[in-house]
């Protein structure tokens, strides 16, 4: 008697682990807690734009599941408000059409970049993407072999980089 209580403790144990190992599986964790914060502010339906009148009025609250990420179609990350370190979270978006790294200008005529110069080192986590079309890279510390690595790591993609 005893051996089958313990066989149907067993299996519901069993079940409870495999269904709670499931559901994580199905939650975005981040690499970096900016890159968080930029989509918990920014993700809105389609899209997640930095710009000011593109962001939410209330921050995203919860769980971020993974299934929500796919459905975003645009990107676009101002690394001089989001100071992201990371940016392999990016594969989360596996149906991204466009994606814009930048560091906008602080005033008109700066030409200042981002001196973060392995910020785009987890770059090659998102080369199998099959929807991407479009990549731009503005302002951030690149040299000229980073560029033509870029542009050979992209080659279905426009690849813009200044």
């Amino acid at each position: 008697m005893l051996r089958k209580y313990k066989k149907i403790i067993c299996a519901t144990v069993i079940i409870i682990i495999v269904f709670a190992l499931y559901t994580v599986n199905k939650i975005a964790f981040f690499h970096d807690p900016e890159f968080e914060r930029l989509v918990r502010e920014t993700k809105v339906n389609y899209w997640m734009y930095t710009t000011d009148e593109d962001k939410r009025h209330k921050p995203l609250e919860g769980i971020i599941w993974k299934s929500n990420l796919e459905c975003v179609g645009k990107i676009y990350i101002n690394f001089r408000e989001y100071h992201i370190r990371d940016i392999s979270d990016l594969i989360y978006f596996k149906n991204v059409e466009s994606i814009h790294l930048a560091y906008s200008s602080a005033y008109d005529g700066d030409k200042s970049i981002y001196d973060d110069e392995h910020v785009l080192d987890n770059l090659y986590k998102i080369k199998d993407l099959k929807y991407l079309d479009d990549l731009q890279l503005y302002h951030l510390k690149l040299d000229d072999e980073d560029i033509e690595n870029i542009k050979k790591m992209f080659p279905n993609a426009r690849v813009i980089i200044e």
